[in-house]
């Protein structure tokens, strides 16, 4: 969260300079600074509408300054606002953008000293950063505490009063909730509270976490906290090179898990907190949806019936697959607005979808076949042909497999969570908690392929063209591809630690983006270099999925922003 001011300045058209005059593709260019740093690089610049709905962003350079495409910018009066931790606006700007002539702006920053508005402008891993205790004890705190970043920001127990006593009560209602169906403002219950006594939270004792936490809050009656605020730096050189837009999809509140994009460069999303499919064509900015099937059954007594679909897969063919409750596939027809579902032998459906490109037929997913036993989860992997609609036989994935191990964890269980295909079209996914690769041989054998970081937890990721699978390493800051001709797994070390890497995907020239949680970042590595760009998003983000748009003629990244019930367009030129 930042603070964002508002106040009215026109500008006229003698403001424009003499290189606006050259460019007549640009819509509005600016200048900013402050009597601290002079001439201020990373400054996120925020255009909204009158409106308040699209929101476009761009970054200062070296020498502070920034330009906006006239194609990002229709004609209008426009609210100016800024992101950059320590500062705000001296004054509250407008501009008016006009069809003819550049407009021209300059914004006058002033820094922030008091602790209680600064606070305001820390991300989650700011927070962390400035959190008491070492590394160590950070590297177990984070392991757990980044999952309340998947419905808020750490900032909300900053700012708490809560002591440890409390914090285990929130804990336990927090852990009724269906994380990835829920937001702070959209909130399904899945589960009944659990005892107090010897209550786990991932992994950990939640008294444990709780009696940290009471420690870094404003539970001891102080107004501000007895330790430092610390910020991540602004971006700078290639990380200001971006042009970032934000749509508020139409029906709020909303939970946005993920998204895809069709060979007409539409951007298709499913309503993680509603049973609905939705499509945004951005030339137009125009949104549709569509009712989506949920085959959960209903729950007991005091339990909401899960609904919302997760996962979206646009195949070859612009087909949205889409992962919706119950145990059936679902694929949605944009031509007919139909729906067309096929059963799977299954008793409980894992919610993600693999990939299908251009070229593939094969549809794979896994599920659960009977009732677990022992910590054993029978979870198959299952091929749909998308052609025939036949489902293949399924691929038992872990019931012979050692259960896997955590020094700092208790309860570790062997499942997939993001599937994809080799080039042969065999299945694998990532195991997070088995820390490893599950791939399949073709013949129904099943090997794990360990990351050389222990205990990383891949997460999701993508294949290549050249038949390495791309995957973030969530506990261990590390992007990694793993060789799928010979299972060589490389990691690629990010920065800074705790950055918590969620999806990896690789553009159409080598590079990899990687979204972040907790940083509101957006990461872009290079392999031949090792170079990593950040780019600040404008607004908070959670983005559960990294989609490159190929059918664009610039590099175009899309992010679901899942709690804010946004959709996010990322625009680099080449």
């Amino acid at each position: 969260m930042f603070i964002r001011i508002s106040l009215l300045v026109l500008l006229a058209a003698a403001g424009c300079t003499e290189r606006d005059n050259r460019s007549p593709d640009i819509a509005l260019t600016g200048v900013v600074s402050s009597p601290q740093e002079q001439l201020m690089e990373g400054v996120v610049v925020i255009l909204r509408g009158v409106d308040k709905s699209l929101l476009t962003a761009v970054t200062s350079d070296a020498t502070g300054q920034f330009s906006l495409r006239r194609e990002r910018l229709n004609a209008g009066t426009y609210e100016v606002t800024v992101r950059a931790a320590g500062y705000e606006l001296s004054s509250a700007q407008q501009v008016v953008i006009t069809q003819d002539r550049p407009s021209s702006i300059e914004l006058s920053l002033q820094a922030v000293t008091d602790p209680l508005r600064l606070a305001s402008h820390l991300t989650s891993l700011d927070w962390v950063k400035s959190f008491p205790g070492s590394e160590a004890e950070k590297d177990l705190l984070v392991r757990n505490m980044v999952n309340c970043g998947f419905c808020h920001s750490l900032e909300r127990i900053a700012r708490s009063g809560y002591n440890a006593e409390q914090f285990t009560q929130v804990i336990q209602r927090m852990h009724t909730y269906e994380t990835d169906h829920a937001s702070a403002d959209r909130i399904q219950i899945v589960r009944h509270p659990l005892p107090l006594k010897d209550f786990i939270w991932y992994g950990r004792k939640a008294t444990d976490i709780a009696e940290y936490l009471a420690t870094v809050n404003l539970s001891q009656g102080q107004s501000t906290w007895d330790y430092p605020l610390k910020t991540l730096p602004r971006p700078s050189g290639e990380g200001t090179n971006a042009t970032v837009t934000v749509y508020p999809i139409p029906r709020q509140p909303s939970v946005i898990h993920d998204l895809d994009v069709d060979s007409k460069g539409n951007v298709w999303y499913g309503n993680t907190g509603w049973d609905f499919i939705g499509k945004l064509d951005p030339r137009s900015g125009e949104f549709s949806e569509w009712p989506a099937p949920n085959f959960l059954p209903e729950p007991e007594e005091g339990l909401s019936r899960i609904v919302g679909v997760q996962d979206i897969q646009v195949d070859g063919t612009d087909t949205v697959w889409v992962g919706i409750g119950g145990n059936k596939h679902a694929a949605f027809s944009p031509e007919t607005e139909t729906w067309q579902t096929f059963d799977l032998p299954v008793i409980w459906k894992n919610p993600f979808l693999g990939p299908v490109r251009a070229g593939e037929k094969g549809l794979w997913a896994t599920g659960i076949t009977s009732i677990p036993e022992g910590g054993i989860r029978h979870e198959h992997a299952f091929r749909l042909d998308i052609e025939s609609g036949e489902v293949g036989e399924g691929i038992m994935l872990f019931d012979d497999k050692p259960f896997p191990t955590d020094p700092d964890r208790v309860g570790q269980l062997n499942y997939c969570y993001m599937m994809d295909q080799d080039a042969a079209g065999n299945f694998l996914c990532t195991a997070p908690e088995a820390s490893s690769i599950a791939r399949s041989d073709g013949e129904g054998n099943v090997r794990l392929v360990p990351t050389p970081t222990p205990n990383a937890y891949p997460r999701r990721g993508y294949r290549d063209t050249n038949n390495g699978f791309w995957f973030t390493e969530f506990f261990a800051d590390n992007v990694a591809v793993i060789n799928l001709d010979n299972d060589e797994v490389t990691e690629y070390p990010l920065q800074p630690r705790h950055i918590s890497p969620y999806y990896a995907r690789p553009d159409r020239n080598g590079k990899i983006w990687i979204s972040s949680t907790g940083s509101d970042r957006l990461l872009r590595l290079d392999p031949e270099t090792g170079k990593v760009v950040k780019y600040l998003m404008p607004v908070e983000y959670d983005a559960r999925k990294v989609v490159v748009d190929n059918s664009a003629d610039r590099i175009t990244v899309w992010l679901p922003n899942k709690n804010q019930g946004q959709l996010i367009r990322i625009e680099v030129a080449e």
